[in-house]
């Protein structure tokens, strides 16, 4: 069960709201187990920062990506990992949601149960998996790595994302890096064992060219209906910091961080546009359900 201040019944059976600013900052500090930082893949420029938050946020490194993980909330405030062309592409079962013993406030399998949302991962299992092995899919089932998703944003915004990501962007692009997490407003809510609802959730990509550095980035609220065109969630990097309290691209020179975080990208730059009416891959599993009509060959207007 899901308790709310104001507003969660709305928002976990579907109700529409809109999003709010993000009353909290959060910061990043390092420290893995023993304390010490970790290395790792990170993104051009570090791995995000953020000053303020409560605890502080513990950097956990896995296998192919790393979570920056916010005890208070039970959920991380970013994953950063890099997506290459998957080669051979391997089926491996998928294995239990495991507790991470590495930090401080543990979350398990049963916190997420009857809430009404998925357990949503944000380094995705297809792509990790396929890319570094068992291991690393272990590792991606650990609870640090997941968070409450509505099932019409998990199941089909957020698995076509996932999907376009691993199989036409990665293999297009030299070098592409991903930051992904959750966005918390201040009108907080939380499942009765103190994990914190989200309300959308950012991906940015990052791509170094001849050129230099570019980014494109989104921002899905939870209540999306499942069959929206993808490229209306484009947005700046400056209005992810803005809802998340995060820096991104810390390390950068001040005048390239300001360029590549100041407007949103042009979705035809990446090809990303042609792909906005991608389809679902459970997308029938939804078909007629409660008299949904998916129209992923239109999308919306």
């Amino acid at each position: 069960m899901v308790t709310s201040l104001r507003r969660l019944t709305a928002l976990a059976r579907g109700g529409s709201r809109r999003l709010l600013g993000v009353g909290l900052l959060v910061s990043a500090i390092g420290c893995g187990q023993g304390g010490e930082a970790l290395a790792g893949p990170g993104l051009p420029g570090g791995l995000p920062e953020a000053p303020g938050v409560t605890g502080g946020v513990e950097i956990l490194n896995n296998r192919g990506f790393v979570v920056g993980y916010a005890g208070h909330r039970g959920a991380p405030v970013w994953v950063v990992y890099q997506a290459r062309p998957i080669g051979e592409r391997r089926h491996l079962d998928r294995p239990r949601f495991e507790t991470d013993p590495r930090v401080r406030r543990t979350v398990e399998y049963r916190d997420f149960t009857d809430t009404g949302f998925d357990r949503g991962h944000m380094a995705p299992n297809y792509l990790i998996s396929n890319l570094h092995g068992p291991a690393a899919q272990r590792q991606s089932f650990l609870m640090t790595n997941i968070v409450l998703q509505r099932p019409r944003l998990n199941q089909l915004v957020w698995q076509r994302l996932e999907e376009i990501e691993a199989d036409h962007l990665a293999p297009r692009w030299d070098e592409l890096n991903v930051a992904v997490g959750p966005v918390f407003d201040a009108d907080r809510a939380w499942t009765d064992s103190g994990v914190d609802v989200p309300d959308a959730f950012y991906r940015i990509w990052l791509d170094r060219t001849a050129d230099g550095l570019r980014a494109l980035a989104l921002l899905v609220p939870q209540d999306v209906r499942g069959d929206e065109r993808l490229d209306r969630f484009v947005t700046s990097v400056d209005k992810v910091e803005s809802r998340t309290g995060l820096d991104f691209f810390p390390g950068l020179p001040d005048a390239v961080e300001k360029e590549l975080e100041a407007s949103a990208a042009d979705p035809e730059n990446w090809g990303f546009a042609s792909l906005a009416c991608f389809p679902a891959r459970y997308a029938n599993n939804w078909q007629g359900k409660n008299g949904i009509r998916l129209e992923f060959d239109r999308c919306d207007d």
